[in-house]
């Protein structure tokens, strides 16, 4: 590792103290077990307010609840908005490659900066579209937060690192991401795959983190480990949707070997996530997230400014930063 990265490494180390220490206050059993009753007379409260679903998006819900994915399409969708996502998705996606050809110092994965984001807003709000909202608040239970986009681009070079290894999202006890692939994504272009299964022995966070495993360490827990039992491996065409609870089920960007991939993932969570401090993943600002509010309908706004939603004090740590 270059002097560079060592001194990057030791910043964003620096930087996650102050998450750490939240952490580690959530997980003080009395803590803990106030933030667990609130949670529940939250669900309790929303109970009588969950929107209506149609039978083909109840379907949704009951593959999350049931193996924390779900499959589809933006065609089978038919939400408003996505012509606008996959054009604009596929124009950024054939700049990266074009990018990557010329630019060795981009021959890695990486994900879109915020002027990126900002310059394609189109593909930032169909993730607002009220029938997504509707789903997502359906299986979480509670109000929800929209915590914005991460469009990555995934070089093929095999690699189990970062987000290519299992893992499991720590932000609440329960959320939703939906990916949209923006090319072809086959067994050897990186398809997101999702654990069906559980493994009881990593359910508590260690320092505000699940352990995070490589496909051989996974596969040393679960002895009896078959991938095409317990494993969901997310393939298809490009405007494939998946949804899936990140936060609950171990999960992981197959590490590509035949072909890169690129793909947008919408977050959402309850509108008090567990540690709002390990939130705010995406590459802009919150100066940027109040411009992107300010056009919307009160719905969409109280989703995308969830923060208001927070104590005070939960309002004091800074998020934690985003580690490559």
């Amino acid at each position: 590792m270059s002097g560079s990265n060592l001194a990057r490494v030791a910043f964003n180390k620096v930087l996650e103290v102050p998450a750490n220490l939240g952490s580690r206050l959530i997980a003080w059993p009395p803590v803990a077990s106030r933030a667990g009753a609130a949670y529940g007379r939250a669900r309790e409260a929303h109970k009588e307010r969950v929107p209506d679903l149609s039978p083909a998006d109840a379907a949704i819900v009951a593959d999350l609840k049931r193996t924390g994915v779900h499959i589809t399409s933006l065609d089978t969708l038919g939400l408003t908005g996505s012509d606008a996502l996959l054009d604009r998705g596929r124009a950024l996606y054939a700049r990266y490659v074009s990018d990557g050809t010329r630019d060795p110092t981009r021959a890695r994965s990486f994900q879109a900066g915020a002027a990126d984001v900002m310059a394609n807003r189109e593909i930032f709000y169909w993730g607002l579209n009220d029938r997504l909202l509707d789903i997502v608040e359906n299986y979480l239970g509670v109000p929800i937060g929209y915590d914005g986009i991460n469009i990555f681009f995934t070089k093929a070079d095999g690699r189990q690192v970062a987000a290519r290894r299992w893992h499991r999202d720590v932000e609440d006890r329960h959320m939703v991401k939906i990916a949209v692939y923006l090319n072809d994504v086959d067994e050897g272009g990186g398809p997101l795959q999702v654990l069906r299964r559980k493994l009881p022995q990593h359910d508590r966070t260690v320092r505000g983190k699940f352990p995070i495993l490589t496909q051989e360490e996974l596969e040393r827990r679960l002895a009896d480990f078959r991938i095409d039992r317990d494993v969901t491996t997310c393939m298809g065409k490009t405007g494939t949707v998946v949804f899936a609870d990140t936060a609950s089920h171990y999960h992981r960007g197959k590490p590509a070997t035949t072909h890169d991939r690129c793909a947008v993932y919408f977050n959402y969570f309850h509108r008090v996530p567990l540690r709002p401090f390990r939130c705010e993943r995406s590459t802009i600002s919150r100066a940027q997230i109040r411009e992107l509010a300010e056009p919307l309908l009160h719905r969409q706004r109280d989703c995308l400014l969830w923060r208001e939603s927070l104590p005070m004090v939960a309002r004091l740590l800074p998020p934690a930063p985003v580690w490559e």
